[in-house]
This record gives C-alpha cells, structure tokens and sequence, in this order.
C-alpha cells in the first residue's frame, strides 16, 4: 500500500524489516509469495517481487545506527543470503559480527553464480552495503579450515556459523568426462561473472535440468556459442527448472532435449566432438525416488565443441572439522542448528541442500534466532521474523463479483535478440508510476476497517455506503466488519459522523505525520497537492513550491486534514483527482467528490476559499464548489 502511495523508503522499510536483500529477491525471487495472493483467484497476483525491486530501486535505504552494547563476538563463515541474513539479524542485536569469505567480494553465489543478466552487481551491492552500515566487519580471501582453522576462530569468537553454502559442481561419471573441453556449471558462471574469456567453440552441450543449467546455457550463448543444446533426464513437465527461465532460455535460441541420458564424452583427436546419449523412461520409480530406466536401444549423438556438466552441486567443508553427511554436507540441529562441535552453528544450503533464496534467508533468520536465544535468553524479536502466517483464503464470491479485473502490470524486458548479445540487465524494472498502478492491485488484505464500539451511534451510514457489503448487525444490534469482505477503499471511514470507524494501515494520525514531514521548512508560497495514485500526470498546478502527497483515494482526505497542512504552512490545498479510466475505486467516485464539497465547506466558513484548489480535470459535474 505504500507503494500505491509512491512512499517507496516508507516500503523499504517494512520490507528491510523482515528481508535484508530486497533488491535482490526483487530479481531473482522464484515468487512462492504469489501463490498465496487473494487475487489469484480474480485475474492476476499482485507482482510481489516486482514491487519489492521497485522499493529498492526508488526508495533510499535508511541509514544504519550501529551499536555494539554486547560483548559477544559472532564469526560467520560465507557471505551468501544465509551468511548475511545472519550477520545482519545479529548486528541489529548488539553482537559484533565479522563476516570469513573465502572469495575476494561478498555474495556467495548472488554474485559469483547468478549471472549478471538477471542479478546486476550494482544491486546486489545494495543490499550489501546496507547490510555492512550495521558495523559489520569483513575479511576476504580466507578459507576457513584452510587458511585459518575452525579452531582458531573458537578461540576469538563467542560462537561460528557455517554458512558456506553449496561451491562445488558435481560431474557425471561418465567416460570422457575428463576431457579438457568439459567443464563444471559454478566454475564456468564464476568465470563468466569475473569477466574472463573463455574458448566454448560453436556448440555447446549443457547437462542438467535445472535453473542453473539454464543459467549456464544462456550465459553460453551471451559468450558466443552459436549453438546450445540442453540435455536432460527429466521430462519437461519434470524439469526443476522454473518455466521463466524455459521460456526465456528458448527465445534466446537455446534447444531443450528432454528424456535423454548422457552416456560418453565423445572425443576425435583429443577433442570434444559430441556427447552420446540414451533415451530416459523414467527418472523416479514408484516410490518417487531417483531411479532412471533407459531405452539401450534409441541413442544419439549431439554434436559439441564443449559439454558444462549442471548436474548437482556440494559443498567443500571436509577440513572443518564437523560432522558431516554422508553426501558431504554438514549436519545441525533442526531446531538449535548446533553442529557435532560446540559453539558452531550452521545453517542454509551446506546443511538442507539447494533451495531458493527465502529458504536461505529464512534459514540466516532462524539460525540467528538460536545464537540470540542460547546467549541472552531471549529471542522473542527474531522469533516474529520466522513465524509462519496463516492464509486468508479466497476472495469470497459477495466480494469478488464486485471487483474490477486488472491484469498485472507487466515489467518491460530487453528483447532477446537485443539480450542475447550483452550481460545487461534483461528486466529493467517498473516506473514510479508502473509500480504504483501494480501495488494499487492489491485488495488490502491486512487492512481495513476497524470499528470503535464506544463512539459508535448505530446510524448504520457504513452500511449505506459500503460497496462491498463488509459491515454487518449481530444479533443484539452490534456493528462488525468482515475482514475478508472490506477492500479497504475508506468508504466508510469517509462517511461516518460519529469518526468511529478508523482504517488499519491509512489512520490518520500517520496521515498527520506525512503532512508534517513534507511541510518541515515550507516555502513562501508553497502549494500542497493530495494526488491520487492513479493519476499518472499532475495536472496544471499554481505556486512556486508544490509539494505533493500520494493517497490510493482522495477519501483518505479529511478536512482535519486540510486544515493541518494550511496551519503547517501551506499556502494552499489542491486535491488532484484521477480520471474513470485509471480509478481504483470507481464506486467511490461520488464521495470524493462529496468530500471534496465537505472540505470547499469547511474553508469558506473560515474565508479561506482561495486555499483549495480543485484542477478541472478532477472535478465532478455534480459538485458545486463555492
């Protein structure tokens, strides 16, 4: 709703309140959020991860106040999305944290394994850099075990977290898979991350299935291979990989060859000629475990100058010193994330294995909470940050009958035969006003009205009002609003004479504050425009200071509020309404244009009707304004 607003810091805010690295999942996020959108189930859900982008990309970060009150010292080891979840919940926390990373920069497998394509430097940074303005301290180009033992770190530090997630890339057993022209998927993104050049011939063969062999076959085709087969197990349907990354992978020219097995390297001459190839079955048995069965008799041939093996990833921490799995992964406490030696923790994709990135974050969230909980008792405000909420359930019939469809707004992307050329950002983010008319989508599922029983008169006005039928009479004569009917459009609280009803997340006591906030040092002839969100064009507005204020509805001005900011020093009010075509709220049309009259009423009782201002464009033809 802030966003709706145009209050992009305000929503950078609540989303740094519970997700440290907005700016990335804004990119990369594989949106598990969006399937539990209430509007799913109406058009379109609301672009989630677009918005959080969009709060990124126009809000400022806040500035950090770091503060070391604990004596604590916390060593995390890797600086991937778990590493710096944790390191951030600590530091807010009080305990003095140094991130251990074995590369040169942070970031872990943000930086050196998403390609920049989808997950530019610049903003990865971002979200780092606000992350390290906590007081952070960093030591790069260390191995730990290697150039510096766990032991050592025991030594120094109050507690270690091991969160180096999953750096290796397994190869296929397979002959020739030692060839020199083979290489692995992570060494080949890290490359190709770092800027180095690298010979792949015309034809390049990827194996695997998964996002990361689609990331590795589109990197392919950006450093010059003409052509790039992607052979997999799985059938399509099968394939891990998520259907964006298909779809994108195929425009860019890559060729999917689902159900085959890699079955030899073929080499002619010492070199890479192809890979051969039998057709898969079947990848799972009944019991959905890993079992393929082969056709021996339908193979092939694809031809290649180079094979990249994207077939699996694990993780190097064998000289830790911990105890680990079986498939090399550390093992830790499902609920303390204590490792086999005390004091050391671990968390993330070296213990759970690959997941996505708010798996990882949930993961530095809840291996944080364990460290805050074993050391001062007390975890109770991390605790919040992985709990998980239940869900509201469709938009009931009543409800959704009454709603206006609206298709997404839809991001503007680079054409593939323009991507396929540069490791320039593909997506290239909303505008100011794409991202509020997105935002303004959402239903308010988490607002809306909210009744003071003891100011209320039991005129029943907010029944008369109500679009949507939210308010109800029990039996005994009590008024209720049902939180899965309202829509939070303010109806209501515009209508009411007793003021007794308030709506959760626009009150107006934070609408004070705004008013206060943007009229701090007003000018000498300063205008003050309400503006709707849905207005994309401010229309013609005097003065030789405006400032502006984005509201979802004009209803969510009151003439309290008016009268506020000409006391805080504007010369003048001007509320700019929007046009039918762009209104959120058309059936609230005729109040705003009621309240507008209210506010017009209430200044020329005060001889003050010089200070409102209403554009032409935003006037009804039923309201007369004196």
């Amino acid at each position: 709703m802030m966003i709706a607003e145009g209050r992009y810091t305000d929503a950078l805010q609540i989303i740094l309140d519970r997700n440290p690295l907005p700016s990335v999942c804004g990119r990369i996020c594989l949106r598990p959020c969006e399937d539990g959108c209430r509007r799913c189930n109406v058009d379109d859900p609301v672009a989630i991860a677009s918005l959080k982008r969009a709060a990124a990309d126009f809000g400022a970060y806040p500035n950090a106040h770091p503060d070391r009150p604990r004596p604590e010292r916390i060593a995390v080891i890797g600086s991937g999305p778990t590493g710096l979840t944790v390191a951030s919940d600590l530091a807010q926390r009080g305990f003095q944290v140094t991130i251990y990373e074995a590369k040169d920069r942070l970031g872990g497998m943000l930086r050196y394994g998403i390609p920049n394509y989808r997950l530019p430097d610049y903003a990865l940074d971002k979200d780092i850099d606000h992350i390290l303005a906590l007081g952070i301290d960093v030591v790069t180009g260390v191995r730990i075990g290697t150039d510096v033992t766990l032991d050592t770190l025991l030594a120094e530090h109050t507690a270690v977290v091991v969160t180096v997630g999953l750096q290796g890339s397994r190869a296929l057993p397979i002959p020739g898979a030692d060839s020199e022209q083979v290489l692995s998927a992570l060494p080949f993104l890290e490359a190709a991350a770092c800027g180095e050049k690298i010979a792949l011939g015309n034809n390049v063969v990827v194996v695997g299935g998964g996002n990361v062999a689609m990331d590795v076959a589109r990197t392919a085709r950006r450093m010059g291979a003409e052509h790039v087969d992607v052979v997999c197990l799985e059938s399509e349907d099968e394939m891990p990989a998520s259907d964006d990354e298909v779809h994108e992978a195929r425009q860019e020219g890559v060729t999917l060859h689902c159900s085959w097995g890699p079955v030899e390297v073929a080499a002619a001459e010492d070199n890479v000629c192809g890979l051969d190839v039998k057709r898969c079955v079947s990848v799972f048995d009944v019991d959905k475990r890993f079992s393929p069965k082969f056709d021996e008799d339908e193979v092939r041939r694809f031809g290649a100058d180079t094979v990249i093996f994207a077939t699996g990833q694990f993780a190097d921490v064998k000289d830790l010193g911990v105890e680990l799995t079986p498939r090399g992964g550390v093992i830790a406490h499902p609920e303390s994330c204590a490792t086999s030696v005390p004091r050391v923790y671990a968390a993330g994709d070296v213990v759970t294995g690959p997941s996505r990135v708010v798996d990882a974050i949930a993961a530095g969230h809840r291996v944080a909470m364990c460290i805050v909980r074993d050391l001062t008792n007390d975890a109770h405000p991390l605790a919040a940050l992985i709990e998980e909420s239940n869900a509201l359930g469709e938009v009931p019939q009543s409800m959704k009958s009454k709603l206006e469809t609206r298709r997404r707004v839809q991001m503007e992307k680079l054409e593939f035969y323009e991507a396929v050329n540069t490791f320039d950002e593909i997506e290239v983010g909303y505008t100011e006003y794409e991202a509020a008319r997105e935002a303004q989508r959402c239903l308010g599922c988490t607002t809306g009205a909210r009744l003071t029983r003891e100011k209320c008169a039991s005129c029943l006005t907010c029944l008369r009002v109500c679009p949507h039928n939210a308010p109800g009479v029990k039996v005994g004569g009590f008024l209720y609003f049902d939180a899965e009917t309202c829509h939070a459009c303010g109806a209501c609280v515009s209508q009411c004479p007793a003021q007794a009803i308030s709506l959760e997340g626009h009150s107006d006591a934070e609408m004070m504050q705004r008013v206060e906030r943007i009229l701090y040092e007003p000018g000498f002839d300063t205008t003050l425009v309400f503006a709707c969100g849905c207005t994309p064009n401010l229309p013609a507005i005097p003065g030789d200071d405006v400032r502006k204020i984005t509201v979802t509805c004009l209803l969510r001005v009151a003439e309290a509020t008016a009268l506020k900011a000409l006391q805080s020093g504007a010369s003048r009010i001007a509320l700019a309404g929007c046009v039918e075509a762009n209104c959120r709220y058309p059936h609230a049309r005729s109040l705003v244009a009621q309240r507008t009259a209210k506010i017009a009423a209430t200044l020329h009782q005060l001889d003050m009707d010089k200070a409102l201002i209403v554009p032409r464009e935003s006037q009804e033809e039923d309201v007369h304004l004196r």
